[in-house]
């Protein structure tokens, strides 16, 4: 009885039996949201950890005391640990003489080339920068002539491929050389949809990024991936 008055007046010592009926709970829903297991289970345990023998607020149940606490550990795991501002690296850059470059990088069908198209009109509109595409996506049908088509719908952005044939990291390396001689601010390199667990592929993804070291890699991902999220970062990192 006394342990359930303090449950609703507060002041009540968290403990591990306390805590974990609600937590397993709380993870469970998440995983039947198709979120990691081991992403649940994380945050889970920094709750409990955060929590462990402190005392509930005055007038303050366990479950709304542990409910805040878990939107806590879900913001601080959603805040970036670098605050990355793209528009004013590239302006940055432009200042110091030299190309400001985005590879866009992740699976197939995720939206990589629409995503780099949009990056463009914003660094056009937004800083007036001159950029340039690198059609490095010489794998899919059809990729140059989709990535042709939005340089087509902003204007004044040059596509510079070689077709389907070429290694995509000469291709990039070519590119790069062409933004400095025609002095364009940004490069933004569109690169060919890779599924994390073909090796080869992969290794042919990972010589594009380490021959031309672009200032940015961006991982587009989808948001309904769910479990297979961890996967994929995990190897593409």
């Amino acid at each position: 009885m006394t342990s359930a008055f303090k449950n609703l007046t507060g002041n009540k010592e968290l403990t591990h039996e306390d805590m974990q009926p609600i937590l397993d709970d709380f993870a469970n829903n998440l995983m039947d949201k198709n979120v990691a297991k081991d992403v649940a289970a994380d945050i889970c345990q920094q709750v409990e950890t955060s929590l462990m023998n402190t005392k509930t607020s005055n007038f303050t149940s366990v479950t709304a005391t542990i409910k805040e606490s878990l939107m806590v550990a879900i913001e601080k795991l959603l805040t970036p640990k670098r605050n990355i501002d793209v528009l004013n690296e590239a302006l940055t850059a432009k200042k110091q003489g030299r190309v400001f470059s985005m590879a866009f990088i992740g699976v197939n069908g995720v939206g990589k080339s629409t995503s780099l198209a949009k990056m463009a009109y914003y660094l056009k509109t937004k800083g007036n920068l001159k950029v340039m595409f690198a059609g490095c996506d010489n794998f899919r049908s059809g990729a140059i002539e989709q990535l042709q088509t939005h340089a087509s719908c902003l204007g004044d952005v040059p596509l510079y491929e070689k077709g389907y044939k070429e290694d995509p990291a000469s291709i990039a390396k070519e590119a790069l050389a062409e933004c400095k001689r025609k002095k364009y601010d940004v490069l933004l390199i569109d690169t060919a949809g890779r599924m994390q667990g073909n090796e080869a592929l992969m290794r042919a993804m990972a010589k594009l990024v380490h021959t031309n070291l672009p200032d940015i890699v961006l991982f587009v991902g989808e948001a309904l991936v769910g479990n297979d999220a961890i996967d994929q970062l995990t190897k593409f990192n």
